[in-house]
């Protein structure tokens, strides 16, 4: 826009002052307008009542509104998510987070999310199935800084871990384990299990893991000597089993020669491996065995899990967070401390 002044009196005061005629150009300042659309999370939980932790964790993390549906299944998901994303404009801040205690039907439901994702309107993804993704992350990021950093073991590439459990984040350790180079088992210990159950699913996880990781053997061990021994030579032990199981007695841990890291999830006595605590953070349990328990580790993975959800708050377009960008936030967390 420019204005050329026109009134004499004026102009001659101008004049005066810089010698000569003057055109005043006047450029328009454009000024852009902050989006201050809601941000938006839609909590898809395959369980009864959507989990009160994972909403709480999302409103901290900085979004507006959080919409928990539950008894979430995967046919659902096409009309929901696209009602969810038309309805709004492309690039809005809108997020999907998966969760739920039905681990295949999540995974399930993530899949039809990012396949009913339209452009221009696609979204960031969240999985954390009951928060497996990022409690497995958490386990194998804090056992590998501290053997790293603590007990100065430099290379863990064919070393022996030893995962209790065949459940959520017992897999996802597995997979991590194994992609990382450790000779990985993973161990059945519910009697009303079986051999072939055991190692059809190790044979399942060591395809997921992809073709440059280790085998993932596969171990059935209902008996407490049969656990022994399948331990009795690892260096990492992994306690992933159901809350309320012991895996490994007393007794069984004083026979165990030899440095190892040992870590337990259970928050709830009777615990996974006894002797250790919640609050234990590499405390010597038995002569060189030590122990990282619930609360140490419960931690990172909140810390995980929020910063993935913040991270999400400023996503635009389609991103998937899954246990493969948990992995990596808590080892980055680790490398601050």
């Amino acid at each position: 826009m420019r204005k050329i002044t026109q009134n004499n009196e004026i102009g001659s005061k101008i004049e005066s002052i810089l010698g000569k005629k003057s055109i005043i150009e006047l450029t328009p300042i454009k000024i852009k307008k902050k989006d201050t659309s809601d941000k938006i999370c839609y909590f898809f939980d395959t369980d009864d009542n959507a989990s009160p932790f994972d909403i709480n964790m999302a409103y901290d993390a900085g979004f507006d509104i959080v919409v928990p549906i539950s008894r979430m299944t995967a046919d659902q998901v096409p009309k929901l998510v696209q009602d969810a994303i038309f309805s709004r404009k492309p690039k809005a801040p809108t997020a999907f987070f998966i969760g739920g205690s039905n681990v295949k039907e999540g995974e399930k439901i993530a899949k039809k999310v990012i396949e009913s994702l339209v452009h221009p309107f696609e979204c960031p993804v969240i999985i954390d199935p009951r928060g497996s993704h990022t409690t497995a992350s958490a386990v194998v990021a804090k056992t590998l800084y501290d053997a790293k950093n603590i007990h100065k073991i430099s290379d863990l590439k064919g070393e022996k871990v030893v995962i209790y459990g065949a459940g959520p984040v017992a897999r996802i350790a597995a997979i991590l384990a194994a992609k990382e180079g450790l000779n990985t088992f993973l161990v059945e210990t519910w009697d009303k299990s079986n051999e072939e159950f055991i190692k059809n699913l190790a044979k399942e996880v060591t395809e997921e893991a992809g073709e440059n990781a280790t085998e993932i053997k596969g171990i059935f061990a209902p008996e407490k000597e049969q656990r022994y021994d399948v331990a009795k030579d690892a260096l990492i032990i992994w306690s992933l089993a159901a809350a309320g199981v012991e895996i490994l007695s007393s007794d069984l841990m004083e026979r165990l020669e030899g440095k190892k890291i040992v870590v337990d999830i259970n928050l709830v006595p009777p615990y996974g491996i006894e002797g250790i605590r919640p609050k234990h953070d590499n405390e010597e349990i038995y002569p060189g065995i030590f122990g990282i328990g619930a609360l140490a580790l419960g931690r990172l993975k909140a810390n995980s899990e929020g910063e993935i959800l913040k991270e999400a708050t400023k996503t635009k377009g389609t991103k998937v967070f899954d246990y493969k960008y948990a992995f990596e936030v808590a080892k980055k967390l680790l490398s601050k401390m």
